[in-house]
């Protein structure tokens, strides 16, 4: 099964691909696995949740996965091409979603959800240099992929960007680690953005 997931644009292409054998990958593509068992690509056993950007490629048997296509090869550098009248006009701002006053003049959108199962998954948009807001608390569980841009996730001891302690470089086709513990318990986290960008969020709610 092949399906357009609704937060596909005419700059970055998203399906889901369900329950199919030997998918050809052509154009370079990001591949995320929303399965339990591993993807087998080529020598490479992709786990659940983890992302390849592929080309050329068959997949001999998909049970469920995401894959990700843009409009031009230039995702890969420091200047990706964004449509950004498209995502200021249909996506959601970010204080219209969570009427926070400090997220008011945060530049920060968010487009269409879709739900898989369990499963929420969504893109964002933020601009060059954008600290994104601190956060601990989630009712679910995520991790993100990036398509497009360099970014990083960072983790803080407080509520204050001066008690940074650790972060993950953000590069298109990473999905990092989860930040949450073995309690799901999350410590105050953001996403910065470095340069123009675009990530896909896959939030787990509970059953």
């Amino acid at each position: 099964m092949e399906k357009i997931l609704n937060f596909s644009e005419p700059f970055v292409t998203a399906e889901q691909i369900s329950y199919t054998h030997n998918y050809q990958v052509d154009q370079k593509s990001i591949i995320i696995n929303i399965d339990l068992d591993p993807i087998e690509i080529e020598e490479l056993e992709l786990p659940a949740l983890k992302s390849v950007i592929c080309a050329n490629t068959m997949i001999e048997k998909v049970t469920n996965m995401i894959v990700i296509t843009v409009a031009n090869e230039e995702y890969l550098g420091m200047n990706p091409l964004i449509d950004r009248e498209i995502i200021k006009n249909s996506w959601s701002h970010i204080y219209d979603l969570f009427n926070k006053s400090h997220l008011q003049h945060t530049p920060l959108w968010r487009s269409e959800k879709e739900r898989i199962g369990r499963l929420e998954l969504n893109l964002w948009y933020a601009p060059a240099g954008t600290h994104c807001g601190l956060h601990n608390m989630h009712d679910f569980q995520e991790v993100h992929t990036q398509i497009f841009g360099i970014g990083r996730m960072q983790k803080f001891r407080e509520n204050n960007i001066d008690t940074l302690y650790q972060e993950v470089y953000m590069s298109p086709g990473y999905t990092h680690e989860p930040l949450y513990n073995i309690r799901g318990k999350y410590p105050w986290h953001q996403y910065y953005a470095d340069t123009d960008c675009i990530w896909l969020a896959i939030e787990q709610h509970p059953a």
